[in-house]
């Protein structure tokens, strides 16, 4: 007699988008699209005629003085929140049906690659953390298996499709400084994917993955299986990592300082400092200014609507001082993605997100 082993579905599987609700996300994906396109350079012409050209706005708070009587603003704050809004109800929807076969792929298994280890029930996880419903994904993404789905599926439409096969991240990966580093950790590395390209990059290498999110770390590691990468996981706060003194060549984090209080940065750098064997790299990205008053005046926007609370005094902040601080020697490049070109942020008529490569080396 032939038994038939019931076919337990892939992340891939789980986490794709039905035929029947494509029409819904590339609705968004437009209206995301339009957002920073046609409706930008909308708010763009109707600024530039509002200002005293003699004398036009050179900081943030003097754009907002011309910006917010422009009906064109308040209606991108309200479209920007919409569409956020808009994104979570979809995905929650798409997830709820699927719950059940995601408790159980996401639960350890024989054959499971690498290593997993969470903190004991009940552990306390930062107040910041737990207390903010960040980038308006109702109850965050560290509750349960729920959360850390909806927060996958998620990015692919805030990231508005260019990130489906994490090729930003492999293009940060493959713009580190480093030559052949033995040991790496990825900070606050959510559902992996990062710590998925640095593998990749350095296959040879024994690749660590923190984050504070046990449900996002069952899913890294149930996607880095299924991609034949053997990564360690561990539960646990940046600023308190439990791992020993120098025990690191590489220590990255991506998109994530800025959604720490100004402290915590400084604390999460000084133990990536800790971390590091002498002569080892720190190496951060995340978002920058663009001196340009407007599109920075829009962004700030875009953090207060998509609740970001610790953003904007991030990007106000000097991001080589957190790390010079902790002892680092520091250098802070512009950082060009896949798609993106230098100087193209120059013009101001055009949307452009900014990006800065923080590369931070402990003395040898």
């Amino acid at each position: 007699m032939t038994v038939v082993t019931p076919h337990r579905p892939t992340t891939t599987e789980l986490l794709a988008w039905p035929e029947s609700e494509l029409p819904r996300i590339r609705h968004l994906l437009s209206l995301r699209k339009y957002l920073t396109g046609p409706l930008y350079r909308a708010i763009r012409t109707q600024y530039e005629a509002a200002i005293d050209r003699a004398d036009p706005p050179t900081t943030t708070a003097e754009a907002a003085e011309v910006a917010d009587r422009l009906p064109t603003v308040k209606y991108w704050v309200w479209l920007d929140r919409h569409i956020q809004d808009e994104t979570w109800r979809i995905v929650e929807r798409l997830v709820e049906p699927r719950i059940e076969q995601l408790v159980d792929v996401l639960t350890s298994r024989e054959g499971d690659l690498g290593t997993l280890e969470e903190l004991p029930a009940g552990a306390a996880l930062p107040a910041y953390y737990v207390d903010t419903d960040f980038h308006r994904q109702t109850r965050g993404i560290w509750p349960d298996e729920r959360a850390a789905a909806v927060y996958a599926m998620g990015a692919r439409v805030i990231h508005v499709g260019r990130n489906d096969n994490f090729e930003m991240h492999d293009s940060f990966a493959d713009s580190l400084p480093v030559e052949r580093p033995q040991r790496i950790l990825d900070l606050a590395c959510g559902f992996g994917k990062t710590t998925f390209s640095l593998k990749k990059k350095w296959p040879q290498a024994e690749v660590h993955g923190l984050d504070l999110s046990a449900p996002c770390l069952r899913l890294a590691r149930r996607m880095a299986t299924e991609r034949d990468l053997e990564i360690h996981w561990r539960q646990g706060d940046t600023e308190h990592a439990p791992y020993e003194d120098s025990g690191f060549d590489l220590v990255t984090v991506t998109m994530a300082l800025h959604e720490m209080p100004i402290d915590s940065i400084y604390g999460t750098l000084r133990e990536a400092h800790r971390l590091l064997r002498p002569g080892g790299t720190f190496c951060a990205l995340e978002a920058r200014l663009l001196n340009d008053p407007l599109r920075d005046l829009l962004g700030a926007y875009h953090s207060d609507v998509i609740v970001e609370p610790f953003m904007n005094a991030f990007r106000q902040s000097d991001f080589q001082q957190f790390a010079s601080a902790a002892g680092f020697s520091t250098e802070a490049p512009h950082w060009y993605g896949p798609g993106t070109v230098p100087g193209a942020e120059d013009d101001p008529t055009t949307w452009a997100n900014g990006w800065t490569l923080l590369i931070a080396r402990k003395d040898a």
